[in-house]
């Protein structure tokens, strides 16, 4: 069975599953440097084919995320990847305003501005050609029109692909979520509850599920509901706080232990009783406010930048922790199956927030541990929905599905620097072979080393094939990187790969045997004294917590054998591990990209493929 995943709306991506393996998986913005690119990913489709050496017409199905379709006005726009901050607050002033009654001067005869209209002549945007939308801009979203947009996107597939049009389903969006967090991780075949917590799916934002063979041997879904708003309530206060939603509430996350415990007390409040975990064990709302936007600018005037952050990241971690507890408490007042079930699977947007993870994975009941695994796999929003919707549909089709080992999933770089090219780089850089002994002595010496070796990471973090490399010991290596290429907010931690070996000795066992994913950055934890002291540019200066790659090196022995060999020389066995790319561009593809931040940067050396490409001093 040859199943070929499309996810079309923001952050569009592309997966190929075989025989119930995901073989191949990307992103579009890595092609087209738009980041969080929307619209028919084609280079992404067009790489999974070619790394299996299939054609279109090789494929039984090709399974597109979501069955009621998606706006189209917004795929038009492309808007999570076109809009600026700017824009985001335009289209708060200039049309919610308006379209949810809070303008006091708005007469019911005025024309209001129609939402395309406001961004439809911009020269700085990339719109969607691909799909014949057009005609469905006249307004936000009819939602009389989504079978429309869902006819339109089917034979514009099979057009594209030149294959027949029966051989294109939708899947349910929550559907895409529940099958990859659970097929794809490490608890596939288990029995689990399933957690999905988004913006908005094809009839939720929030559901509740079990994997149980024991019901069934299926997912059982138990409730749903549109009112859990913790992703909307999140992407608001980004914006408000000045930064740009759908991509930067991983800033407000890293702000957040900055505040003081007074700072933090002055705003919880205002979202305090916004929402409670209703009779259907799902988050709802409480004291429902008019709107998101405008009454938190409201209730929130005169409040720090710090304290509104605290307020809003222990508010998350507040409602999924007893969201979490209430389903557990009922579950053990039930049925002996369900009183079993111990293992926690959580996907959707509000799952990237790894703070809330090790929050849900440190959950205790009655004064012992809660869980007994809890597993998030990387690009748990709507990036992965495109090897969700390969996995569901093998599933539909009586396939069995197969975990991911490693999600190093993307195109392969070239072993050799091209002849002509070797002249041209030699030039501007000494060229050596690549050597892990020289490389990790280069790290220890304060050298800033990119590494593009390898097939691309999949999802939104750099796991050593696409990444910069630096050492941890010192914390003036952050300004040192932030000055030569990634441009971040001051307060923003960078991240560790930590050998597995040494887990233990860098991170605090704060999950009480709750077995946890931590190979992909998806879960923070708490750190020990000794990671303070050894690794502190790779923690949280706040909070001494960090997001690490724990690395066993059957899954990249080359990047393993690098920490391994820093370990040998300075006694440390991590590195500081952060994205190949510039600041605001999405990570970068293969060499080509590579070489062009390496350029453009202070970077002080390059891992390509085979070779080691050192700058001479200018």
């Amino acid at each position: 069975m040859k199943i070929l995943g499309i996810h079309e709306a923001h952050d569009a991506s592309a997966a190929l599953l075989i025989d119930g393996e995901i073989v191949a998986a990307a992103q579009e913005e890595r092609w087209t440097g738009l980041k969080g690119d929307y619209g028919y990913p084609k280079h992404a489709i067009d790489y999974c084919l070619s790394k299996a050496n299939i054609t279109p017409q090789d494929l039984d199905i090709v399974a597109l995320n979501g069955s009621r379709g998606w706006n189209p006005v917004l795929t038009k726009i492309k808007r999570n990847a076109n809009f600026t901050v700017d824009d985001w607050v335009k289209e708060q002033n200039e049309f919610w305003k308006y379209e949810l009654g809070l303008e006091e001067n708005f007469y019911a005869n005025e024309k209001r501005e129609n939402y395309y209209d406001l961004y439809k002549d911009r020269k700085d945007f990339k719109y969607d050609d691909f799909y014949p939308i057009d005609h469905l801009l006249n307004g936000y979203m009819d939602k009389s029109e989504l079978d429309e947009v869902n006819s339109i996107r089917k034979i514009a597939a099979a057009k594209a692909l030149n294959i027949p049009q029966d051989k294109i389903r939708g899947v349910v969006h929550e559907d895409c979520h529940t099958a990859y967090a659970y097929y794809g991780g490490f608890l596939n075949g288990e029995d689990v509850i399933s957690l999905t917590a988004e913006g908005c799916g094809d009839y939720s934002n929030s559901t509740l599920s079990v994997y149980s063979k024991k019901i069934r041997g299926d997912k059982i879904e138990l409730s749903f509901t549109t009112e859990n708003h913790l992703a909307h309530i999140y992407q608001y206060i980004t914006l408000l706080l000045g930064m740009k939603p759908a991509q930067h509430e991983y800033k407000v996350m890293g702000l957040a232990p900055y505040a003081s415990k007074y700072e933090m007390e002055k705003s919880y409040p205002v979202f305090r009783d916004i929402l409670e975990i209703g009779r259907n064990l799902l988050p709802v709302w409480d004291k429902k406010p008019r709107d998101l936007y405008f009454h938190f600018k409201d209730a929130l005037e005169g409040h720090r930048f710090d304290g509104i952050a605290a307020a809003l990241q222990m508010f998350t971690e507040a409602i999924l922790k007893e969201w979490l507890h209430e389903i557990i408490d009922k579950f053990r007042e039930q049925d002996a199956t369900l009183s079993r079930l111990s293992k926690v699977i959580f996907s959707g947007g509000v799952a990237q927030n790894v703070k809330a993870n090790m929050a849900m994975a440190n959950l205790y009941w009655c004064r012992i541990p809660a869980l007994s695994a809890f597993c998030v796999l990387p690009a748990a929003g709507d990036t992965s929905s495109s090897i969700g919707a390969c996995y569901q549909a093998n599933l539909e089709m009586g396939g069995g599905n197969k975990p991911i080992s490693n999600f190093y999933l993307g195109p392969d770089t070239p072993i050799k620097i091209p002849k002509d090219k070797y002249y041209e780089y030699s030039k501007a850089y000494t060229v050596i072979k690549a050597s892990n002994k020289i490389i990790a002595k280069l790290l220890s010496e304060g050298k800033i080393i990119a590494r593009c070796c390898g097939r691309m990471e999949f999802g939104l973090r750099a796991l050593g094939n696409r990444s910069i490399l630096a050492d941890p010991r010192d914390i003036r290596i952050v300004k040192k990187i932030n000055e030569a290429v990634k441009n971040r907010d001051f307060w923003m931690p960078f991240a560790p790969v930590i050998l597995r070996e040494r887990a233990e000795d860098y991170l605090r066992c704060s999950t009480m045997g709750c077995k946890v994913e931590d190979r992909f950055m998806t879960m923070a934890f708490q750190t020990t004294e000794l990671a303070q002291k050894e690794i502190p540019a790779a923690i949280h200066p706040a909070d001494f917590t960090c997001r690490p790659q724990v690395i066993d090196r059957e899954d990249n022995p080359d990047y393993y054998d690098i920490v391994k060999e820093f370990e040998s020389i300075t006694g440390v066995g991590a590195l500081l591990n952060t994205s190949l790319n510039l600041h605001g561009e999405p990570i970068c593809l293969g060499a080509e990209e590579a070489m062009r931040v390496f350029w453009l940067s202070e970077i002080d050396g390059i891992i390509l493929g085979d070779y080691l490409l050192l700058k001479k001093e200018r």
